[in-house]
């Protein structure tokens, strides 16, 4: 029984990998340091070639942090569609949101409504993307696991009881990579 669900797991892993997104939780530094583009930005218009293509998103951006030097402003952005295997990525006209992106494709979003002072605080000075977060994937799928190799300088170990939201590494003034949470856990 303990093989098969080790399977129904791994197969399951896979399959999400492959197709783009993972039911593994990650930290929401994860997704900043990966997109290329942060910034706050109101929704004014929304197209769709077809009911099953990707959404369209005309933005007009309220506050940038983090931006692509060569590319001065962007104005239009996609989001995944009803046909995407991870479901589509829906805003709506006339709300704010904090919106990661890389090359112009919506990584993760979130309404202003939901994000507090810490998030902002959180992305703009605890957020380093030179530290590497290692997670063990082992406890994760409730496999038995030895525990994580210890850091170097340039990494972080993320506890088991990590928050998505609040967690982040960051070097410390000895120049390693440090642990922390601030702000809201969830």
């Amino acid at each position: 029984m303990a093989l098969l669900l080790f399977r129904v797991a791994v197969t399951t892993l896979a399959v999400s990998v492959a197709l783009g997104c993972t039911p593994i939780d990650k930290v929401d530094q994860g997704d900043f340091c990966f997109a290329n583009y942060a910034f706050e930005a109101n929704i004014t218009s929304v197209k769709q070639a077809d009911e099953y293509s990707n959404y369209e998103y005309t933005i007009d951006i309220k506050k940038d942090y983090k931006k692509n030097k060569a590319i001065d402003t962007i104005q239009i952005i996609s989001g995944f569609g009803p046909s995407h295997s991870c479901g589509p990525q829906i805003l709506d006209i006339g709300t704010s949101y904090l919106i990661y992106a890389k090359d112009l494709r919506i990584i993760t979003y979130k309404s202003m409504a939901n994000v507090v002072g810490t998030d902002i605080e959180r992305i703009t000075t605890k957020y380093d993307c030179t530290c590497t977060i290692k997670f063990d994937f082992d406890k994760y799928i409730q496999m038995q696991t030895i525990s994580l190799p210890p850091t170097t300088t340039d990494e972080c170990n993320a506890p088991l009881d990590y928050c998505r939201r609040s967690g982040y590494c960051k070097r410390d003034q000895g120049g390693g990579c440090t642990w922390g949470n601030l702000g809201v856990c969830n």
